[in-house]
């Protein structure tokens, strides 16, 4: 299988919907809610990456939706490194 269907600019979309998902739980969106969010949005990831692989997106699209995804899985992997600093700090 090619995984390299599953990435938008390097991004697996599995982790960055399970990411969203998460982040969308802290700010109150829970049970049915979340499901529907993530069948949704990991729907919408793959969709878009399956596009974008079969060249079915404009290619003056391709760096914006990958600069939108990539910029989305770096605040998540910063809000990730600062909860684990608000740990070890606690220490």
């Amino acid at each position: 299988m090619d995984f390299s269907a599953f990435t938008i600019g390097g991004m697996s979309v599995l982790i960055l919907t399970l990411g969203i998902v998460e982040a969308a739980k802290r700010f109150g969106v829970t049970g049915r809610w979340s499901e529907a969010l993530a069948i949704g949005l990991g729907a919408t990831l793959v969709g878009l990456a399956q596009a974008i692989q079969k060249d079915l997106i404009p290619a003056v699209a391709l760096p914006w939706i990958e600069i939108v995804v990539v910029g989305i899985g770096g605040g998540l992997a910063a809000t990730g490194v600062y909860d684990l600093a608000k740990k070890l700090l606690k220490r």
